[in-house]
């Protein structure tokens, strides 16, 4: 796993946020289904994430992980490859140059048979990529189970 990539998107319910504030005020019963809820959406979204993650290599859907906070009742998703957000955002066309006072790029590349090196430039045009969201709709998708879950915990 690598550390210090991926990119963090926080996904609101404003209709969950008064009943998490208050989960104090609930007994320790419901306070539990409420926590169970919220974990088990986490990891389904986290599942959903990886059947919509567009796969080259595979790495960023090996990336993806999910975690659960008890203490907080919050759940994390989480892509952690340096180049997540690019797929699940896209970015626009761009033109790189050599930084400081190197006069050229070192571009490396691989051919058939294993064949590759390196070649060098004095700027590298990068196209615009569409975005290819994979997280957003795993949330979207997952969202009304998570409400419906916890307003049958706090049911009376």
């Amino acid at each position: 796993m690598t550390r210090g990539y991926g990119f963090r998107v926080n996904f609101s319910v404003p209709e969950l946020s008064e009943t998490l504030q208050q989960i104090n005020k609930y007994n320790s019963q419901t306070a539990y289904k409420i926590e169970q809820q919220v974990s088990k959406s986490t990891k389904a979204i986290g599942r959903g994430a990886k059947q919509r993650v567009p796969v080259l290599s595979g790495d960023l859907k090996k990336s993806i992980s999910t975690r659960f906070d008890a203490k907080t009742i919050t759940g994390y998703i989480a892509a952690r490859q340096p180049y997540a957000h690019l797929v699940e955002f896209g970015a626009k066309a761009t033109v790189t140059k050599p930084t400081r006072q190197r006069k050229a790029l070192k571009i490396p590349w691989q051919g058939g048979f294993g064949v590759g090196g390196m070649y060098y430039a004095a700027k590298a045009d990068i196209p615009q990529r569409r975005e290819r969201p994979f997280m957003r709709p795993a949330f979207e998708d997952e969202k009304p189970n998570l409400i419906k879950g916890i307003k049958e915990a706090v049911k009376p």
